[in-house]
């Protein structure tokens, strides 16, 4: 994510104060997608177990409370209360963490991810430290740099591909391109905006309906990225119960 905020417009019903759709660039729709890649111990922690609908909230306090006497000594309860992400475009959750990397209990699930390779540097990388190297047979205690594919720039094939657009770095990461503008509705479908698809949804959610139309401009940040995040799990109406709901 580029920055901590990301810029939104809303079109909203004033009557009824919900809102139809929003007008979203590359930043917010990479933000949303990137919510399918974390774990569920990492949305339970970034919740609050004591906050969360069903059962899952009472597992995580359960394996955050257990003895350390019961826990094998080769297991860390770290893995299951802060677990790692490993999909290589995860940096688009950094928004949940106010736009930037931090230390200790609030770091990013990425700082935890380390890679080791033995002494003779054979081409094998393991999550284990001083696990035996399958060609060498030494001791994978070095600790080697992970380096996110998508952070790299586009490869000339993938210039090509592209129709021979250059986006740079900036287009090269994430999930989706960043000359299109999206439509996001108020249940998180996504989908390329256009005068077709806007009027339709509107004249859907207008039926026998008494509506006045308004544009809303908010800002997305570390707060707003939680709150979505909540909604998404247990709602419907996501950007209504985010940015409409709780200033009434």
């Amino acid at each position: 994510m580029g920055s901590s905020k990301i810029s939104l417009k809303l079109l909203v019903d004033t009557k009824s104060k919900k809102v139809l759709l929003a007008e979203a660039g590359k930043e917010f729709v990479d933000f949303i997608f990137s919510l399918l890649t974390l774990p569920i111990g990492a949305v339970v922690k970034l919740i609050s177990a004591g906050t969360m609908q069903g059962s899952i909230g009472r597992l995580y306090q359960s394996v955050e409370h257990i003895s350390a006497s019961y826990i094998l000594p080769n297991k860390d309860r770290a893995d299951l209360l802060q677990p790692k992400v490993l999909h290589p475009d995860a940096r688009e959750l950094r928004l949940l963490h106010g736009g930037k990397p931090e230390s200790g209990d609030g770091a990013s699930p990425l700082s935890r991810f380390k890679l080791y390779t033995c002494a003779g540097l054979c081409a094998t990388a393991s999550m284990e430290d001083n696990a035996a190297c399958p060609h060498c047979k030494q001791p994978m205690a070095t600790e080697v740099a992970l380096v996110l594919p998508s952070s790299s720039a586009p490869s000339p094939g993938e210039q090509a591909s592209a129709g021979g657009y250059r986006g740079g770095a900036e287009e090269s990461s994430g999930y989706v391109k960043g000359v299109v503008t999206y439509m996001v509705t108020d249940g998180l479908e996504v989908m390329p905006m256009s005068a077709i698809s806007s009027i339709s949804l509107i004249s859907k959610f207008s039926v026998g309906k008494d509506v006045e139309l308004a544009e809303k401009y908010v800002s997305v940040g570390m707060d707003e990225g939680l709150g979505l995040l909540k909604a998404a799990l247990r709602s419907d109406t996501v950007l209504t119960d985010v940015f409409i709901a709780k200033r009434k």
